[in-house]
Parts: structure tokens; C-alpha cells; sequence
């Protein structure tokens, strides 16, 4: 017994002493945007991933980590083997969720609590489309119709897009919307390796908070493309698995459509304006990637609009429908600095990559800045635990 004591003692012990910087430090240099195939591997070996895949070594256990990857075909379609889909909980097979925390991870979120609140999500942006000097069917345009309603929502962000339109991260933002990770590449998350994932959500996460100043609290897995390992990194690294309703249908659709005429567009509209009635909670799945998903969301916003009173639901981002803050700490208002992002090629390695837009840095008076403060004191107080820890361990295996 007291062998096994021990060893769980030391493994308790890895775990405190492991360190998750946070707010995390800004790379060496930025991904490429290129989202037709995941994050290069000379990425992988900046500190702010090297440290973060420590952390989750460290803390998550083998038999997450441990579930082998599947296999990427296309965008949004990955092969998983058919005798684990259901055990490890992935997502596309039958669309499993966990509802339930454990010791691994947390549970998924699908829904809104209570009655007759929608919670308003859009994803992969942030996209700018300029036509005759003016915003159409765009990121822009699609919040100045949320601010006309005086709605704010969730903007899930695509680092690689975020990367070319920080201004409109920080534009929304300011403006109260709130934003979370939809990873770098928008690539099927378990056809990544743990160092891959990791690099996803990091860089993407870092991207942000140098837009912003904030470290986000949600993510969503590109295309729903989760398991339990993918789920138990993430909760590692201080994320909620944001998925969608499924039960009824809350996805808009508009994504998926191969034909982008008017016609398509209305009918999609149309079904959106089913939803229109009192039922129970929500969360939607919406997207402002091009101008054809854009100006869907515009129109159903404007049919929100015209029903005026009649309109049931009350719509809201994910964190206010769940009551849970946006962001780590209390960092909700950006900072500005005259500092500029990383370079677009890492240091040390020669390759070619996008350039990086100038981007303003956090100042150290930010709310997240001033708490990272408190971080490093638990990090200290984190390394005497452990190695008190270890002790105790030692005097059980000598008793042996």
C-alpha cells in the first residue's frame, strides 16, 4: 500500500510544481495563415508552447493524453476508429457530449440554462470585406447590427484570421462582445497530436491577449470535432468546450452550403425564423467567415428586428447566459501601447510565413497584467508544496 501512496504523492507533486504561465508570453513569432494544414512543427518549439505542453503532461492524465489521434481527411471530416468514438466521447459520432465534470475535464457546453434564451455565437471570423469604400457582409457589418439592437455576442476566432484583422478583435471587444478561441487553423482537433493542439489554442490565446488584454474562458473545437482527449487538454489550459444545440437543431447550416445564391440565403433565413418561439435555452451556431454567412447573420438579425415585441427569446453571449465571466481575472477593457507584435518568422529557423500586422501589447497596468502578478506568487508557493510533497513521498518509500 505504501508504494502506491508514494506514487501518488509524486504525482501530485509533478503536478503543482508544473507551471502555466500566464498571461501567457508572446511568441517569438506568429503562425503562418495559411489554414490548409496545421500550425508548422518549428512553431511547436517557441516556449509558449513548449511550457504549456509541459503543464499538460504534468496535470492531465495518461489516459487522455494517451488516445491516439484520428486520422485528418478534409476540412471538417477526420476518420476516428469506430470501436473508441463512443468511449472516448467524440463528437461527431452521434453527437456525444459529456454533460458531467470529472477529474479530467469539464463538462461540454451545449446549452443555456433555464427558458427562451438564445445564446447568439458566430464563428471563424474576423473577416473585413470593403466594397466601394464601404463594410458589407462582414465582421464589422455584422456588429454594427448588433449594436443597433443593442445585442452583444460571442465571437469564436480564428487566430490565422485574427492575426490579418486584430483591429476588429479589439473593436469588438470594446465594444463588449465577447471573444473566444476557435484555434489557429480551424483544423479537426483530434487529427492533432498533444503538441499540436496545444500550439492551436496558445497562439490563438496569445493572439488575443495582445489584441486585447484579456485571456478568454471558452473555446470551440472546429466543426464540433472533439474527444475526451482534446476535451482534457483544454480544461488543462483553463478552457470550457463550447459546442452547440443540437437537440433541437441550432445550427444555422450556413457553413455547409455550396451553393451561395440569394435563394440558399432565404431559405436558410427561413429555417432560423423557426426558432423564433418560446422553448427552452440555447446556444446557435453562426458564422461570419465570408460575405454569404455574414449576410445571413445580418438578415436574421433583421427579421429579429421586425418581430419587434412578439420576439420571445432573449439573446445574449455564452458567458452571460451561463453567468460565468468571459475572461480570466477581470480584464474586460483594452490597453494600448505603442509595442508591436511578434516578427512572422521565428528566430533561429528560416522559413517563409505571412507577415504579422503591428498589433498593440498589453501594458503591465492591464487588470490580467496586474494579476499575472498573483500567478507568479502561486507558482512559487505551487514549487515549496510540490517539494514538500516530494519529501513526504520519500519518507513513505523509506518505510518500505
Amino acid at each position: 500500500m505504501l508504494p502506491q501512496v508514494a506514487s501518488l504523492i509524486l504525482l501530485a507533486a509533478t503536478a503543482i510544481a508544473a507551471d502555466l504561465p500566464l498571461p501567457p508570453p508572446m511568441p517569438a513569432a506568429w503562425p503562418p495563415t495559411d489554414e490548409a494544414s496545421p500550425i508548422p512543427e518549428n512553431f511547436l518549439k517557441d516556449p509558449l508552447v513548449t511550457t504549456a505542453l509541459a503543464y499538460v503532461q504534468a496535470t492531465v492524465p495518461p489516459q487522455y493524453l494517451n488516445i491516439p489521434p484520428s486520422q485528418y481527411k478534409s476540412p471538417c471530416v477526420a476518420t476516428y476508429p469506430a470501436d473508441t468514438a463512443a468511449t472516448n466521447c467524440y463528437w461527431p459520432n452521434n453527437l456525444c457530449v459529456r454533460t458531467n465534470d470529472t477529474a479530467g475535464f469539464k463538462a461540454d457546453v451545449v446549452s443555456c440554462p433555464g427558458d427562451n434564451v438564445w445564446g447568439l455565437t458566430y464563428d471563424d471570423g474576423p473577416t473585413v470585406n470593403v466594397v466601394n469604400g464601404q463594410n458589407q457582409n462582414d465582421t464589422p457589418s455584422l456588429r454594427a447590427a448588433l449594436d443597433a439592437m443593442k445585442l452583444k455576442a460571442t465571437f469564436f476566432i480564428v487566430g490565422a484570421n485574427g492575426l490579418q484583422n486584430p483591429e476588429e478583435i479589439k473593436k469588438s471587444f470594446a465594444e463588449g462582445h465577447q471573444i473566444g478561441v476557435h484555434t489557429w487553423t480551424h483544423y479537426p482537433a483530434t487529427s492533432l497530436t498533444n503538441a499540436q493542439f496545444v500550439a492551436e489554442i496558445k497562439y490563438t490565446e496569445a493572439m488575443i491577449y495582445n489584441a486585447t488584454g484579456s485571456l478568454p474562458i471558452f473555446w470551440r473545437p472546429p466543426c464540433g470535432d472533439v474527444d475526451d482527449r482534446i476535451r482534457a487538454i483544454a480544461t488543462a489550459l483553463g478552457y470550457s468546450t463550447t459546442l452547440w444545440t443540437t437537440t433541437p437543431v441550432r445550427d444555422s447550416t450556413d457553413a455547409d452550403q455550396t451553393d451561395a445564391s440569394p435563394a440558399t440565403s432565404q431559405k436558410i433565413v427561413d429555417t432560423v425564423k423557426t426558432w423564433f418561439t418560446a422553448q427552452k435555452s440555447f446556444i446557435s451556431l453562426e458564422h461570419d467567415i465570408s460575405p454569404f454567412t455574414s449576410g445571413i447573420a445580418i438578415n436574421v438579425l433583421n427579421e429579429v428586428k421586425a418581430a419587434g415585441a412578439n420576439f420571445p427569446l432573449k439573446m445574449m453571449p455564452v458567458g452571460t447566459c451561463l453567468n460565468q465571466p468571459f475572461y480570466r481575472g477581470n480584464g474586460t477593457t483594452p490597453t494600448s501601447s505603442t509595442s508591436t507584435a511578434p516578427s512572422a518568422t521565428p528566430t533561429s529557423v528560416s522559413t517563409s510565413t505571412a507577415s504579422s500586422p503591428a498589433s498593440p501589447s498589453p501594458t503591465s497596468g492591464s487588470p490580467i497584467a496586474a494579476s499575472a502578478k498573483s500567478a507568479g506568487e502561486q507558482v512559487m508557493v505551487n514549487k515549496v508544496a510540490a517539494g514538500l510533497l516530494v519529501g513526504v513521498a520519500a519518507l513513505f518509500a523509506l518505510a518500505v
